[in-house]
């Protein structure tokens, strides 16, 4: 049939082929079947001779024509150290068998346009341009550790997984790989040495399995584009090698979870996740504020989003702590960058410093000790500099002659003064009888028979100004306190 086909053209690397065809073995085409030895090294691939070379389109025949196609070997065509010259055109071919090629030259690429493959891996080889948009692939496709060319599956189906292992995909224009639409029911895998300099496209692909870029490195402009990718398993973003142009974007994408390592996170400004939803965090750093760090790689400007879905995923992995942290910030985030007016802002710290936003009500109550005590320590010393004096006019007489109020007078005691004046709508009967009284002045116990103070007794005018701070402070963070335990002023 072949002799038929192609005549006296077929020369003996295309017999050493045929010979192979039907059998379950690897034909080698160099001088040895050492994959690393110098022979079969494919960076010399230009000069290796005829006897090594194979047409593309004497594999296309033997692959796609149904005639010979029922003699390959179940397992497949395999070629390894040969030169196939041409375009290896699988375009619009059905191929049922498999397709390997090991330490192969292929400088003109693969076409694998609508195509209909079993399976195909290539390893260890130099490669062109691999197009296989809209190709249907049953089986695995894998491109490992070798040189390729942009590697294009747009709109492909491949039912299997998709490897680039080790592959280097270098200088190859706009794009390194166009996953766009794909829909790969494996893995996905840009594992252990895979390099690009170029972009990585996965915009609209649907992963049935995981998304791994695992030991890779991103080069130049190098970067991963999977926006609104949908991956059914974990998006892995470990051990990987970047440059401070490296932009990882899964704004408006899916996974089931996510496993990353901080040192393989972006430069600040080059992390795109608005939108990104996940289930959980299933390794990588799962602490607050390790992923507030996460989320301050995002370029400046405010989505909730991010905020919420990671406060959503702490909050399910039992990190309780870590999602209210995560909230507290995404408040922050809002007023710093969300474009608040000035009301909302003052409004915005009022919520913050007292209650956390609501999510740290108790934090009230550490206030609440704060102005107490400091309430307790300046109206006791008020009192014993006779600042603070007895309401009632007899009392008050009495107090200014004798230093004393009346023995049936109630006795001024600070620390109940100061609850009372900072507590709402509670009654201790101490405000009642006793205020600071700026008509006098910080000076010795009073004596029988000595003159009235100086009026304009500064200290007295400043503790009472501190008196209504006291009040006013009293009234804004126990409504907060019950409003936080309430969850009435919670954003979310």
């Amino acid at each position: 049939m072949a002799q038929q086909k192609f005549g006296p053209s077929l020369n003996a690397a295309e017999r050493k082929l045929l010979h192979f065809a039907p059998l379950r073995a690897v034909p080698w085409f160099g001088p040895d079947d050492d994959p690393d030895s110098a022979a079969n090294d494919t960076a010399h691939g230009e000069n290796w001779g005829a006897e090594r070379s194979v047409r593309a389109e004497f594999i296309e025949w033997l692959l796609s024509d149904p005639q010979p196609a029922r003699f390959i070997h179940p397992s497949g065509l395999a070629l390894a150290g040969a030169h196939i010259t041409g375009s290896l055109d699988l375009s619009y071919d059905t191929v049922d068998k498999p397709l390997t090629l090991i330490r192969c030259y292929v400088p003109e690429g693969i076409n694998l346009l609508s195509a209909h493959l079993g399976d195909i891996t290539v390893r260890r080889s130099r490669i062109g341009p691999v197009f296989g948009n809209l190709a249907i692939i049953n089986g695995d496709a894998s491109f490992l550790m070798g040189d390729f060319g942009p590697v294009s599956f747009m709109r492909a189906r491949i039912d299997g997984t998709l490897d680039f292992t080790g592959a280097r995909i270098l200088n190859a224009g706009e794009d390194a790989v166009n996953l766009v639409e794909a829909n790969v029911a494996g893995d996905v895998l840009f594992h252990d040495g895979f390099t690009a300099d170029r972009i990585v496209y996965a915009r609209r692909a649907k992963i049935g399995h995981d998304l791994s870029v695992h030991g890779a490195e991103f080069k130049g402009d190098g970067e991963l584009d999977a926006e609104r990718a949908a991956i059914d398993g974990t998006f892995y973003w470990v051990d990987v090698k970047h440059t401070p142009k490296t932009v990882l974007d899964l704004e408006d994408a899916h996974a089931g979870s996510i496993w990353d390592d901080e040192a393989s996170w972006p430069a600040p400004g080059n992390l795109m996740i608005n939108g990104f939803v996940y289930g959980d965090i299933a390794g990588g750093p799962s602490d607050g504020p390790s992923r507030l760090r996460w989320l301050g790689l995002q370029p400046p400007e405010y989505h909730p989003q991010p905020f919420r879905q990671l406060a959503k995923a702490l909050s399910e992995m039992g990190r309780d702590d870590g999602a209210t942290q995560v909230r507290i910030a995404k408040e922050i985030a809002q007023r710093r960058f969300g474009h608040e007016s000035l009301p909302q802002r003052a409004w915005s710290l009022m919520l913050q410093y007292p209650i956390g936003f609501g999510y740290q009500p108790l934090r009230a109550l550490w206030w609440i000790a704060g102005f107490v005590s400091l309430g307790t320590i300046l109206f006791g010393w008020g009192y014993r500099m006779r600042i603070i004096t007895p309401t009632e006019e007899a009392a008050y007489r009495e107090f200014v002659t004798g230093g004393e109020a009346p023995p049936h007078y109630p006795v001024f005691n600070p620390l109940v003064y100061s609850l009372e004046n900072f507590l709402p709508v509670v009654e201790l009967h101490q405000d009642k009888y006793w205020r600071p009284n700026p008509r006098h002045r910080v000076s010795a116990k009073a004596k029988p028979g000595s003159p009235l103070p100086d009026p304009s007794s500064i200290p007295g005018r400043l503790l009472r100004c501190y008196l209504w701070m006291h009040i006013l402070a009293g009234w804004t963070i126990t409504p907060l306190l019950f409003a936080g335990l309430s969850g009435l002023v919670r954003p979310d």
